[in-house]
């Protein structure tokens, strides 16, 4: 039986790499990750765009109301018998709760993956990345406060899906291919993929 996907895992753990692997993998189901589109309205000249840049840069989160309109409409487009891979949502135990509520109005199911890293290496990759993409949020000091407002915010939201059996916890301190691999057998296990 098919379910929504939720990703898991502090900045830097490889998220959006194994979510563009697993999009080659899987059928039915389309990628929401806030983050990306976040950045595209962030380059917009008006007050959403400011907003939006202020925060990101600062490395803040970007208020749930924003992320809210976001994911309804997502969930609006998406067709019958389409599932969700869902990357950079569920930061917050309100981001939970509405989700929760979204997910019973709609009949839903899901599993979480947190793609489990150290601090200090998820700093090392961002910091790299940065160097390389030319991410303005990707400076030290902006990585630092994003993996404290995970530790604080996103943590907790892990720890209580975890307590529900809902997430499956893979080493993200490995190769990219050998985390897609146990990230495609954990799928597999769960009945998600073939």
């Amino acid at each position: 039986m098919k379910k929504d996907i939720i990703l898991f895992g502090i900045q830097g753990s490889g998220k959006g790499t194994q979510a563009d692997l697993l999009m080659k993998n899987i059928q039915g189901y389309q990628y929401f990750e806030p983050g990306q589109i976040l950045r595209a309205l962030k380059s917009n000249d008006n007050v959403l765009g400011e907003h939006i840049r202020d925060c990101m840069d600062q490395g803040k989160m970007v208020d749930d109301a924003i992320i809210f309109g976001l994911f309804d409409v997502y969930q609006h487009l998406l067709k019958p018998g389409e599932y969700m891979l869902i990357d950079g949502f569920l930061r917050t135990l309100d981001q939970l709760y509405y989700f929760f509520n979204q997910q019973y109005k709609h009949k839903r199911d899901f599993v979480g993956i947190h793609y489990v890293l150290d601090k200090e290496e998820a700093i090392k990759r961002i910091v790299a990345r940065g160097k390389i993409e030319q991410r303005k949020d990707d400076t030290e000091t902006s990585v630092r406060t994003r993996l404290d407002i995970y530790e604080k915010e996103t943590k907790p939201v892990i720890e209580y899906l975890d307590g529900l059996g809902k997430i499956i916890h893979i080493n993200a301190n490995q190769s990219i291919e050998n985390i897609s691999k146990e990230t495609i057998e954990a799928l597999k296990m769960h009945g998600l993929l073939k």
